[in-house]
């Protein structure tokens, strides 16, 4: 059985922006909620406008949020991406013998 790749893309990324978008947004709302994901995920990914700055405006928080999301949207999409061709091509091998 193969995987269609661009529905697996599209119901993986999905749920994965929409997580960060909360997490991000909550994070820089509330000082204590998240902070340490939101160092590390800044620290994989980092950008100026970081949660743990305190003394950016209301639009740099958006821009970091952002910057959070299509980060996140392509490393979901990616690695998704990956892993339904490599599934594609590991049951391909064997309907072929």
């Amino acid at each position: 059985m193969r995987i269609n790749i661009k529905a697996l893309v599209i119901s993986v990324t999905t749920p994965a922006t929409l997580v960060i978008i909360l997490l991000s947004a909550w994070s820089r709302l509330s000082v204590s909620f998240g902070s340490y994901f939101m160092q590390a995920y800044n620290s994989i990914h980092p950008h100026p406008f970081t949660a743990a700055n305190p003394g950016l405006l209301w639009y740099e928080h958006a821009f970091g949020i952002l910057f959070d999301l299509i980060y996140m949207a392509v490393d979901v999409a990616f690695l998704s991406g990956v892993i339904g061709l490599l599934y594609n091509w590991l049951s391909g091998k064997g309907e072929a013998e």
